[in-house]
């Protein structure tokens, strides 16, 4: 199941346009994360005829624990920026499970998301917007990435690796990196972050998982 989450936002107005953005697509679940802002009137009157995904919609203090969560942000970075390293909404659209339990995470209207938070997620989206302005407005950017979203009617019949599952891996390869030898702590924190790009843009099954912890305990 995607659900859409909401970092911190401030604009009743914005809620209201993405429950409608959501409905428009066939979307259900909203999750917000430490809003600084209710749902009222303004929330409702813009939802328009999706105020049951309003009233439906979780609030939370942190980031929801789900199997995947991927982050969107027009900030990208170099090469060697891993986690503002993107995919395309379209790329994203080819890729996307219909199992599981995924996050796309939004960030703020004022500033996005945090490197700390971009940390914390899979992989990064971006909308390919002008570089005179590429940021865009909370509920617009929520219609681009789920029109995409919903194109994609394929579904590959596999259920891939849970949280659970992505933590043992880590722990695995933390043991393998333990075993390496690096010049600094930084390159040792490059590698952890390479795989758990690889691992989350894999969207890997639970056989391939099991062949790579296979591989990662042959090396421990």
């Amino acid at each position: 199941m995607i659900h859409i989450v909401l970092v911190e936002p401030k604009n009743e107005g914005n809620l209201g346009a993405v429950a409608r953005v959501m409905k428009n697509f066939g979307f259900k679940s909203l999750i917000i994360v430490n809003p600084q802002c209710s749902i009222g009137e303004e929330a409702r009157r813009r939802a328009v005829h999706a105020n049951d995904i309003l009233a439906s919609a979780r609030t939370i203090k942190h980031f929801p624990k789900l199997d995947y969560l991927i982050a969107t942000s027009s900030k990208t970075g170099r090469d060697y920026n891993i986690p503002r390293n993107p995919i395309t909404p379209d790329e994203l659209s080819r890729i996307i499970p219909e199992n599981g339990e995924v996050g796309l995470i939004f960030g703020r209207e004022e500033n996005g998301l945090t490197n700390e938070e971009l940390g914390k997620c899979d992989f990064m989206v971006k909308i390919p917007t002008s570089n005179e302005y590429p940021s865009m407005n909370l509920s617009h950017s929520v219609a681009v990435i789920l029109y995409e979203l919903s194109k994609s009617s394929h579904s590959t019949g596999i259920t891939p690796i849970s949280l659970a599952e992505k933590k043992q891996l880590a722990k695995m390869l933390g043991g393998v990196l333990n075993k390496m030898n690096f010049r600094s702590k930084e390159k040792k924190e490059t590698q952890k972050m390479v795989w758990k790009k690889i691992i989350g843009r894999t969207f890997m099954s639970k056989r391939e998982a099991y062949a790579l912890m296979g591989f990662f305990r042959k090396l421990i």
